[in-house]
């Protein structure tokens, strides 16, 4: 419709904008998570100037092949009933895109509320948030010499998680919106404790008891080490004559789960989450690749949404660093045919190329398909918290 438009909202039109919101996504995990975004990070759909939907975009990092890249945190969108079938939630995702892309945001990242709709703005699935449950009688672990004690304060906690973060592939560079969503609570007590290997934090652990009072539900959890997985796992066995079982999100490659004696952890649940690319060539050169990768392809990129993307885009990455220059003709025989769909999984190291090609989302030849499987070859993907 020619008369949507997609703008700020004001302090004022707040509270109409998350109402509308939650109405349209029927619930929310923290009631108050509109109020802490913020309305300055809110944007509205509207026809003659009525409030028909939101949107909320988040500034936040993500860290791949152990660099950090500039991320639009989507979260929060919704369209009221007389918004829908009218073109309103198209307008206002490709508004998004644009504005990410104008404030200098290389990649975009959302929980999907629809697969289809994402999808339809070259978004992809690219990783995953995983759930885990083990009955605490199985927690088995001797007791070492690393010591638990309390935390005073999340400063080495921030620290450690920062480290294991750069480690792998999709953890969020936190900001305080999301510690403070993980470290306080209005209800519930949350217990905090470290683990420590003299003077040196190698885990820690972040947790709440359940009402009834048989179940931990862990809100964040590091582990560095083998030692400090055991004395995790002995941590929480030490609760056995009360507890029952205990729930967390981790990785794919779970450190909790491998150092345990026996395979009773379960997975309850596996949400994907989305990805966009938002400018190709701040992407690539934002993200690391493998060390010791020396080599040079060439992406043919066809963007519906972005046209700046498109194009052919020669990266040459040399020691864990990649530079970008678009050029008028492929600068080797290795080329890449994709969209933004096909980009993003690969992007992340969700999945290989040889997937990608198989799913019907890339082209290219088996010597190029081989080299783009080394080139972004990495850890699984994971996000701990979901906004």
């Amino acid at each position: 419709m020619s008369n949507l438009t997609y703008s700020k909202i004001s302090e004022s039109e707040a509270e109409l904008t998350w109402s509308i919101v939650e109405q349209a996504l029927h619930r929310h995990g923290d009631p108050n998570w509109n109020r802490k975004v913020g309305y300055k990070n809110f944007r509205a759909i509207r026809s003659d100037g009525n409030i028909l939907g939101g949107i909320a975009i988040i500034d936040m990092g993500q860290w791949f092949g152990g660099r950090k890249v500039r991320t639009g945190a989507v979260t929060s969108v919704g369209v009221a009933p007389e918004g829908r079938g009218i073109g309103a939630a198209s307008t206002m995702l490709s508004n998004a895109l644009k504005e990410m892309r104008d404030n200098g945001m290389a990649i975009s990242t959302l929980f999907p509320s629809s697969v289809r709709v994402y999808r339809s703005k070259g978004y992809e699935r690219s990783g995953v948030m995983l759930t885990y449950e083990a009955p605490i009688k199985e927690m088995r672990a001797a007791l070492n010499k690393l010591k638990v004690e309390q935390a005073s304060n999340d400063e080495e906690m921030v620290l450690l998680f920062n480290e294991r973060a750069q480690q792998g592939n999709g953890n969020l560079d936190r900001g305080s919106l999301l510690w403070d969503l993980i470290t306080t609570s209005d209800g519930r007590p949350i217990y905090k404790y470290y683990i420590r290997d003299e003077n040196q934090v190698v885990g820690y652990i972040n947790y709440q008891q359940s009402r009834s009072g048989d179940h931990i539900r862990i809100r964040d959890m590091v582990s560095s080490t083998q030692q400090s997985s055991e004395r995790i796992l002995r941590f929480f066995a030490d609760h056995r004559t009360v507890i029952d079982t205990i729930s967390w999100n981790g990785p794919p490659t779970d450190p909790i789960d491998f150092a345990m004696e026996e395979q009773e952890t379960n997975l309850k649940s596996s949400t994907d989450w989305m990805v966009r690319v938002l400018n190709i060539s701040d992407a690539l050169e934002q993200r690391g690749y493998p060390a010791g990768v020396n080599a040079s392809v060439d992406f043919e990129f066809n963007d519906n949404e972005i046209p700046e993307n498109n194009g052919i885009w020669h990266l040459n990455i040399n020691e864990g660093r990649g530079s970008v220059k678009k050029v008028t003709s492929p600068s080797s025989k290795q080329v890449l045919k994709l969209g933004p769909r096909g980009f993003a999984p690969l992007y992340t190291s969700h999945y290989s190329a040889t997937d990608l090609k198989i799913m019907g989302i890339i082209d290219g030849s088996a010597e190029t398909i081989a080299l783009a499987n080394t080139i972004f070859a990495g850890p699984k993907p994971w996000i701990g918290e979901q906004f």
